[in-house]
């Protein structure tokens, strides 16, 4: 019977206020991990204007975590194939292969789901980064649409004390990719005969000056036991 004693005393020990921890808070441990949602607020409501589309809504999540080694996009420059590939057909193919390309710059591809119709609202549900790769670069397009898109670059998931960060929210609001002179959602691909920079065109018809939504970057604290219930453990494999 010592054994089941031992058991329900480690039952109740788990049971009493701060057995199990979290993570602190200010943490620098070397892997953490989050979940992003996007939510998007883009409807004809925060953007009236001509013809805003009836199917509204956004192409797969794609993105990596990664290091200073390498910039996937650059407001002001110009759009590597892979950005330019998702902004103007929502396909993640072209850009999934510039991130394993980038060998060990990249420590992790992110991706999940669309959304179907905006506004609405999609998880993915975990990613990790590293103490030596603690950057996200994370996109998705605004569709239909030419080349517009949201996104974040080279986004710091801690602080400036090397501390993850356990909440980051980022307002979104709507770049062109620079690689299609359509100036409609709907509009025929129009090739410019030289691509232009990467812009953001908030403000810019058929865009209001309202956000397109938001990316919320949350980190998943890990539970731990203390070191103090380990004899408990071992009394009971000695039984």
């Amino acid at each position: 019977m010592k054994w089941l004693f031992a058991f329900l005393l480690g039952l109740i020990s788990l049971a009493l206020p701060g057995v199990v921890q979290a993570q602190s808070a200010g943490s620098t441990a070397d892997i953490a991990t989050y979940t992003v949602t996007f939510t998007s607020t883009w409807s004809a409501a925060t953007h009236p204007g001509r013809d805003f589309p009836s199917n509204a809504h956004f192409s797969p999540l794609i993105g990596a975590t990664h290091n200073l080694s390498a910039t996937f996009w650059l407001s002001g420059t110009l759009a590597a194939p892979g950005i330019e590939q998702m902004a103007e057909t929502g396909a993640t193919n072209r850009l999934r292969d510039e991130f394993a390309a980038a060998g060990a710059t990249v420590r992790e591809i992110v991706d999940g789901a669309g959304l179907g119709t905006s506004p609405g609202q999609v998880t993915i549900p975990t990613f990790t980064a590293s103490q030596s790769h603690p950057l996200i670069t994370l996109v998705t397009m605004i569709a239909p649409s030419p080349d517009w898109f949201v996104g974040v670059h080279d986004l710091a998931l801690r602080d400036e004390q090397g501390a993850w960060l356990d909440e980051i929210v980022i307002t979104l609001y709507p770049y062109d990719a620079g690689s299609d002179d359509g100036a409609d959602y709907t509009a025929a691909d129009i090739e410019p005969a030289t691509h232009h920079p990467i812009t953001q065109i908030s403000s810019q018809a058929p865009f209001s000056a309202a956000p397109i939504g938001t990316f919320t970057f949350m980190r998943i604290k890990q539970i731990y036991l203390p070191m103090v219930y380990r004899p408990i453990a071992v009394m009971l494999k000695s039984e």
